[in-house]
C-alpha cells in the first residue's frame, strides 16, 4: 500500500526531529536531570512516570510500559502506520522524503480526494429530497442528527451514474474513481462503454483509516426495497484498493481512539449500526470489523491503544462457538481477549436501545476470558470422539507455544488439562517454547549474560551488529532471550521501535533502565566482551563434559585409540579455555 522510505531518509528525519517538541503537543514536560518527565498520555496516572530522553531520542512510561522514538509516539498517539508517522515528522521539520518503488504518496492522494468528494456527495444526498426514506429509517433506528453527522452517514441515489457525473463535474479522473472502487465499468450487450456507480439506492457509511481519512464505504440496502430478480446483498463494501485493505481496517476507530485510551478498553461489535448505537449511548470505545470475522491484523491495530479487548457475541451455541474460534486469532495478535454474550435474538444495537447503557455495561463487566470458551468448545467437541483427546491436547500445545505471559500460559494449561482430562505437566512440556539444557554450576551467570547482550543489542545498533557477527546468539540457551536476540538481529537499524517491540515487557524494562543509566562507551565495551566470554566458557565446559563422557565410554569398551583421540580433544579444549581467560 505504501512506498518504502529509504533508510537514510528515515535517519535524516529522526536526526532533525525534536522528540520533546512533538511530545509537548500533548504532554506537559518538565526537566529532571538530562531527561524530561510528564503524565503519560497513554494511561491515567497522577504521578509522572513518562520519561523523555531528547539526547537518546526515546520515550518510556514506567507505568504502562509504552516506549519508543518520535515515530512510535505518533503511531501510538495518532494511530498512524510507521511510514505515515515518518512522513508526518518529515513534513513538520522540513525534511525532504524521497520514496522507493511501491505505491507512492502521489498515487494515493488522488484516491483520497475521490473518496472525500464521494463522502460529501452522499451526505448531501441524504439531506436532500432523495434521502427521505433513508432519513426515516435512521429515525426508526433511534439515531440522532448529531450522531448521523458525526459518523458522516449518507445516501447513494438509485440512478446508475449519479456519483460518476458528480465526480466528472469536480474534475476527478475516471481512472481514480475506478481504482478507488467508487464506480465500475458497465458491460452492455451493444458493446458500448461507460461506467456505473458501485453503490446505488443504499444507506452509506464512510470507512476511515485510524487518522480519520475516508478510504472506503459500506452501503446498506433499506428494508422493504422492492425485489426485482435476485436480491442484492444487504451490505456492500468498497473493493480493496491501494488505500483500503478490508482485513486491516476497523469501522469507527478514528472516532473511538481517544475513548479507547481513556477507558483502557475496546469493545468490538459486528455491524456499523451497532457501533453508532453504542457511541450514541455513551460507549465511545467501540469498533467493528467490515462484515467478516475479526482478523489478527485488526486486533494488532487495536493493541496500539489498549490490551483490553471485549468482543460481543450472541449468547446461543453458535455465538459460543464463534467466541471459541476467535481465541487463537486474539492470541496471534498478542491479546488474551474477553467475550460478552448477549441475550438470544439481541444484538448490541437493539439491546442498548431497549435496555439502556447501564445494562450493556453490566454485560461488558461480566465478559468472560475467551480462553474459557475455547477450552470449553474444544472439550465438548472432542469428548465423545474416540481417540480425539490427544488431538485436542496437541491443539492446545500448539497454542501454548505462542503464549508469552507466564500467567496466561498457566491458565491455559490448567484449564485445558481439567476440561480435556489430560495431564497438566504433559501439556506444559509439549507446549513449552523451548527447554534449556541441564544447568551447569555457573549457568545462571551465563543466562544473565544472555540477557545483558540483548539489552546491549537494543541499546546500540553497532553493538548489535557485532553480536550477530561473532555468532554468539547460536549459543544462547534461554529460549526467551534467544528469541529476543534473533528478533533484534533481523531488524534494520532504522526500525528501532520495531526492534524494541519485539521484546517482552519485562525485558524492555531492563533495556530502558540501562538506556537511562547513560553508561559510558568503555563500560558497554567491557560488558559486551565479558558476556560473550561467559557464554563461550559455558559452551566450552559443556563440550569438555561431553568429551570426558566419551573418554569414560571408550575406556569401558577397551578402545584405546578412541581414548587417545578424546584425550587430545580434551587438552585442546582446556588450552582454548585458558587462552580465553587470559584475553579477558
Amino acid at each position: 500500500m505504501t512506498g518504502r522510505i529509504r533508510d537514510e531518509a528515515i535517519r535524516a528525519v529522526r536526526e532533525r526531529a525534536s522528540l520533546s517538541e512533538v511530545i509537548s503537543d500533548v504532554v506537559a514536560l518538565r526537566r529532571r536531570g538530562r531527561s524530561a518527565v510528564g503524565l503519560c498520555p497513554f494511561h491515567a496516572e497522577k504521578t509522572p512516570s513518562f520519561t523523555v530522553s531528547e539526547e537518546r531520542g526515546f520515550f518510556h512510561c514506567f507505568g504502562c510500559g509504552e516506549h519508543g522514538d518520535v515515530f512510535a509516539f505518533l503511531m501510538k498517539a495518532q494511530a498512524l502506520t510507521f511510514p505515515e508517522a515518518v512522513r508526518r515528522v518529515a513534513e513538520r521539520f522540513g525534511v525532504p522524503l524521497p520514496e522507493e518503488a511501491g505505491e507512492p504518496a502521489r498515487r494515493r492522494e488522488p484516491l483520497a480526494a475521490a473518496n472525500a468528494v464521494a463522502a460529501a456527495f452522499f451526505q448531501a444526498e441524504l439531506r436532500g429530497p432523495g434521502g427521505g426514506r433513508a432519513r426515516a429509517y435512521l429515525r426508526e433506528r433511534g439515531l440522532s442528527e448529531e450522531v448521523i453527522e458525526r459518523f458522516g452517514l449518507g445516501w447513494a441515489p438509485g440512478a446508475g451514474e449519479a456519483l460518476a457525473r458528480h465526480l466528472r463535474t469536480k474534475g476527478l479522473p475516471l481512472e481514480d474513481a475506478l481504482t478507488a472502487g467508487l464506480v465500475m465499468r458497465r458491460d452492455r450487450p451493444d458493446g458500448a462503454g461507460g461506467v456505473l456507480d458501485r453503490f446505488r439506492d443504499r444507506l452509506m457509511f464512510p470507512i476511515t483509516d485510524a487518522s480519520g481519512k475516508t478510504i472506503a464505504f459500506g452501503g446498506r440496502i433499506l428494508p422493504g426495497r422492492p425485489a426485482s430478480g435476485d436480491p442484492p446483498p444487504k451490505y456492500l463494501n468498497s473493493a480493496e484498493s491501494p488505500v483500503f485493505r478490508k482485513g486491516h481496517t476497523l469501522y469507527g476507530l478514528a472516532l473511538a481512539r481517544d475513548a479507547i485510551r481513556k477507558a483502557d478498553r475496546a469493545v468490538v461489535v459486528e455491524g456499523y449500526l451497532d457501533v453508532i448505537a453504542l457511541a450514541q449511548a455513551g460507549i465511545g470505545e467501540v469498533v467493528a470489523p467490515l462484515g467478516t470475522a475479526l482478523t489478527a491484523e485488526q486486533l494488532r491495530l487495536l493493541r496500539r491503544f489498549t490490551e483490553t479487548v471485549i468482543a460481543c457475541f450472541d449468547g446461543d451455541l453458535a455465538g459460543r462457538r464463534a467466541a471459541a474460534r476467535s481465541f487463537p486469532v486474539f492470541l496471534e495478535a498478542g491479546l488474551w481477549g474477553r467475550g460478552a454474550f448477549l441475550p438470544a435474538a439481541e444484538d448490541p444495537d437493539t439491546f442498548v436501545r431497549a435496555q439502556g447503557r447501564a445494562a450493556l455495561e453490566g454485560l461488558l463487566a461480566a465478559a468472560e476470558p475467551l480462553v474459557e470458551a475455547f477450552v470449553g468448545e474444544l472439550a465438548g467437541a472432542k469428548r465423545d470422539a474416540v481417540g480425539r483427546h490427544a488431538e485436542a491436547a496437541r491443539e492446545v500445545a500448539r497454542l501454548l507455544k505462542r503464549v508469552r505471559e507466564p500467567h496466561e500460559f498457566d491458565v491455559l494449561a490448567r484449564l485445558a488439562a481439567e476440561r480435556l482430562g489430560v495431564r497438566e505437566d504433559t501439556l506444559r512440556s509439549e507446549g513449552a517454547p523451548g527447554t534449556a539444557p541441564a544447568a551447569a554450576p555457573d549457568e545462571p551467570h551465563a543466562l544473565d549474560a544472555e540477557a545483558t547482550l540483548v539489552e546491549l543489542m537494543a541499546e546500540d545498533a553497532a553493538l548489535a551488529e557485532r553480536v550477530v557477527a561473532c555468532g554468539i546468539i547460536a549459543e544462547f540457551q534461554h529460549p526467551e532471550w534467544r528469541r529476543a536476540a534473533e528478533a533484534l538481529a533481523q531488524r534494520e537499524e532504522t526500525e528501532r521501535q520495531a526492534r524494541l517491540e519485539a521484546l517482552p515487557r519485562d525485558i524492555r524494562e531492563r533495556v530502558v533502565r540501562r538506556l537511562l543509566e547513560e553508561r559510558p562507551d568503555v563500560e558497554r565495551e567491557r560488558a559486551l566482551a565479558d558476556c560473550i566470554a561467559r557464554i563461550r566458557r559455558r559452551g566450552a565446559r559443556g563440550e569438555e563434559r561431553r568429551v570426558r563422557d566419551e573418554i569414560r565410554a571408550a575406556q569401558a569398551r577397551g578402545d584405546s585409540e578412541a581414548v587417545e583421540a578424546a584425550m587430545r580433544r580434551l587438552k585442546q579444549l582446556m588450552d582454548e579455555t585458558q587462552a580465553e581467560k587470559a584475553r579477558t
